[in-house]
């Protein structure tokens, strides 16, 4: 029979009124005690909680794109680029590391873009033959964008299987971050540019009215950070709109035409100030 009550047990006085009713989140983090028999999921979920916190920081407090680096530059050879080596963040918060130059052709995609301009002109093989060694006179625009990807490795045998009875299996015992770059005809889905409708209402914000102003933009316009146009296809990390002849070489590379920033937060405050300056000139 215990002769005193646990520590972690409160016993509130009879008296005291009830405090304010609990409302669980959907986060939890593992409790450990000493003596606990620890399985498979816990240490799962203790990855997740911890990859979710800082996936949320980076989502919801500073946004999906480029955070350093990953410019795309022309590349030796035909019909291909370099991507720069860099960091970026895509619209789930996850961290996407480049850790060296990237070659990638863009020679299909030029060719899908010339196939789907030819169908929309409605020209045919008849009309149009194919000229060996020839480019097409007209260039076409493809886009690159950077997207977040996982890769099992270091398969490791089971000791046993996780129901009883059943046979030991070989699983893969680490994930490798990566990424994928995707070329496409069609431009990425345009991430919430909030900071540039922030800019422009602080050109037109009077001095006494800029706390307001500030507090109407997070209460009105954080949760919208949150992209949910390019959560199928998480290719939200714009890099650049690229040029090409096809059959030929590319001809122009435009980084700013599809890329999303992610800006850091003294540099926000500097165009912030920038801005309340200027808006303070023109009055």
């Amino acid at each position: 029979m215990p002769t005193h009550e646990h520590a972690d047990r409160s016993r509130p006085h009879e008296h005291e009124p009830p405090g304010p009713a609990f409302h669980p989140s959907p986060i939890a983090r593992n409790r450990y005690f000493y003596g606990m028999l620890l399985e498979a999921q816990d240490m799962t979920e203790e990855q997740q909680f911890h990859l979710g916190n800082s996936r949320r920081h980076l989502a919801e407090l500073h946004g999906c794109g480029t955070a350093a680096g990953l410019r795309v530059d022309a590349a030796e050879g035909c019909e291909a680029v370099l991507v720069r080596r860099g960091v970026a963040v895509d619209c789930l918060g996850r961290e996407i590391r480049v850790g060296k130059d990237v070659r990638v052709p863009v020679r299909e995609a030029a060719a899908r873009a010339l196939a789907r301009r030819r169908e929309r002109l409605g020209w045919d093989d008849a009309r149009t033959p194919p000229r060996p060694g020839r480019c097409d006179p007209e260039p076409v625009d493809v886009y690159l964008s950077l997207c977040y990807d996982e890769a099992p490795e270091r398969p490791v045998q089971a000791l046993g299987g996780a129901e009883p009875g059943s046979e030991p299996a070989c699983a893969s015992s680490r994930a490798r971050h990566g990424f994928r770059i995707d070329v496409s005809i069609d431009p990425p889905e345009p991430g919430p540019s909030t900071l540039r409708r922030l800019l422009d209402r602080l050109h037109q914000c009077e001095r006494e009215r800029l706390d307001a102003l500030l507090c109407d933009f997070i209460l009105d316009e954080a949760p919208s950070q949150a992209v949910e146009g390019c959560r199928e296809r998480h290719g939200c990390v714009g890099l650049a709109r690229v040029r090409v002849v096809p059959g030929g070489e590319v001809i122009d590379i435009d980084n700013g035409a599809v890329r999303a920033l992610v800006l850091p937060t003294a540099l926000i405050e500097g165009l912030a100030r920038h801005a309340i300056h200027l808006a303070r000139r023109g009055r």
